[in-house]
């Protein structure tokens, strides 16, 4: 099997998401899987860090826990195919010609848009890319427009391998990215801060008791004023992942005591922000988030099973 380069025209579109998913998928069914992750050639990049280290953390693969350099790229991927190995390779937003023409690799382009100007943009870069355009997967799409975002990239001749449903698992944020972004203090450092969090719930205004209120989601982060101790207790007890104060005062002393006593694993973060204005800020972070966490790889997972014919991925590579 050839080396796959799996790149995006810009940021943000999905590449570690498919690489990933991708890694995942081929060492479940007993293929060796290599994932990289190559960073930016002009020097220090965060970015391809954090991935490298995401990518390190997929079941099955081996996977340098730092970003590698072009030249350690081709390394690795020599090695790899002499070894008969997968090896799946991240790369920097762009076209990646050079680089496949040199590891002799397939290229698959992730875009999170499919509307007129960008596919103008996936011809220009399929035509650049020449015989090392594989296709493109389609990713963050509105689920009635699955269909017709496959036959857009057909009409321009485009082989679409996949077109990925919108998630709202996939777009949320981890507590460590709600707390950065909130600029919030933790009076409780508990819970798993890399899992992403499907639910952000608003405590209710109304009269009604708040537990079969919170009951509704699970994997979520509840949103209370520091002073509505009923709620805050309504929310413990239907386990969510963190609980955010907002007005930044401090909460009654009641309430840490109670969490002290638990066994729950419970982020406290206190916002500095009113409740109008954190809520803001949350819905801000929704759809840029990283891709961290085993929760997100179990989804991407479960909807590239759904969406992308792998038999036919594996076939074009040979």
């Amino acid at each position: 099997m050839s080396t796959l380069l799996i790149a995006s025209l810009r940021p943000g579109e999905g590449r570690t998401t498919t690489a990933a998913a991708l890694g995942a998928r081929l060492a479940a069914e007993g293929r060796n899987v290599r994932l990289l992750r190559v960073r930016s050639p002009e020097g220090a990049d965060a970015a391809a860090e954090d991935d490298a280290r995401t990518l390190a953390a997929v079941p099955g693969c081996a996977s340098p826990r730092a970003a590698v350099s072009e030249q350690e790229a081709h390394t690795e991927a020599d090695s790899a195919n002499a070894a008969g190995d997968v090896c799946i390779i991240e790369t920097p937003s762009g076209i990646p010609h050079e680089l496949a023409v040199r590891l002799a690799a397939r290229v698959v382009l992730v875009s999170a848009g499919v509307d007129e100007l960008r596919l103008g943009d996936l011809s220009a870069a399929a035509q650049t890319l020449g015989d090392t355009f594989l296709g493109v997967i389609a990713t963050r799409q509105p689920e009635r427009r699955l269909d017709a975002a496959e036959a857009l990239l057909r009409e321009r001749g485009l082989a679409c391998l996949a077109a990925l449903p919108e998630d709202r698992l996939l777009a949320g944020p981890n507590v460590r990215e709600m707390a950065e972004t909130l600029r919030a203090s933790r009076l409780v450092e508990e819970g798993e801060e890399e899992e992403a969090l499907e639910y952000v719930m608003l405590g209710p205004i109304s009269v009604d008791p708040g537990q079969p209120y919170f009951l509704q989601h699970g994997r979520k982060a509840v949103i209370n004023r520091f002073d509505k101790m009923d709620l805050h207790l309504a929310a413990l007890a239907t386990e969510p992942d963190c609980l955010i104060l907002t007005g930044g005062q401090a909460p009654s002393p009641y309430l840490l005591d109670r969490l002290a006593g638990s066994e729950l694993d419970i982020t406290v973060l206190l916002s500095p922000e009113g409740t109008v204005r954190t809520v803001e800020l949350l819905d801000d972070l929704y759809g840029r988030t990283r891709f961290t966490g085993r929760r997100k790889l179990d989804r991407a997972v479960e909807l590239f099973r759904e969406r992308l014919d792998l038999p036919q991925l594996v076939e074009a590579l040979r």
